[in-house]
């Protein structure tokens, strides 16, 4: 088990945080609707430290990860697992796999594995754009960059063979509603 130290300022802290609260207002909107239950996965957390004055009492001020996280998002969805991580990109041109932990490909490897339906939700902010990238279509880059390959996905490949996610059902990210075009949660 590897353990990390919580840093003090995390440069890259809020990274993400607009896509995230997008994806927690559509889970809430979908729970509340009885379309789906899907919960964002908290990173186990070593608490050392907690401040005990002033206005940031009760934070935690040292600590550590435990274990390596799982992926951002699981849940269940008319009778199917649904698990996804969140990605931003800032880059033009592709995905870099980089963004994306060992291990958080072998959760959505397990989830697919078992008749899941595991995906990235990627945002690519220079266009402003959110796709699902399926685990099948993931696993392949993954595998050609692990030979050697390119060490990400293109995004014309998003463009041309993924699925787009819009706003609906009053909420900025309709996942869902993206997956049921699909036709992979019916």
């Amino acid at each position: 088990m590897t353990i990390k130290r919580i840093k003090k300022k995390q440069p890259n802290a809020n990274r993400g945080m607009e896509l995230e609260n997008y994806i927690l207002q559509a889970n809430a909107r979908y729970k509340l609707r009885g379309i789906a239950s899907i919960d964002k996965i908290a990173t186990p957390v070593k608490v050392i430290k907690l401040a005990t004055t002033g206005l940031k009492k009760g934070r935690i001020i040292d600590g550590y990860f435990e274990e390596k996280s799982t992926v951002d998002f699981i849940g269940i969805a008319r009778g199917k697992t649904i698990a996804f991580d969140a990605k931003e990109t800032e880059n033009k041109h592709s995905f870099p796999l980089k963004n994306l932990k060992e291990h958080q490909f072998e959760v959505l490897r397990d989830k697919h594995i078992h008749a899941g339906i595991s995906f990235l939700l990627i945002r690519f902010k220079a266009h402003h754009e959110i796709y699902i990238l399926l685990f099948e279509d993931l696993e392949k880059f993954w595998k050609e960059a692990e030979k050697g390959g390119s060490k990400s996905i293109p995004y014309q490949f998003f463009k041309e063979k993924c699925i787009s996610c819009q706003a609906g059902r009053n909420v900025p990210i309709d996942y869902l509603a993206a997956l049921d075009k699909a036709m992979l949660v019916i």
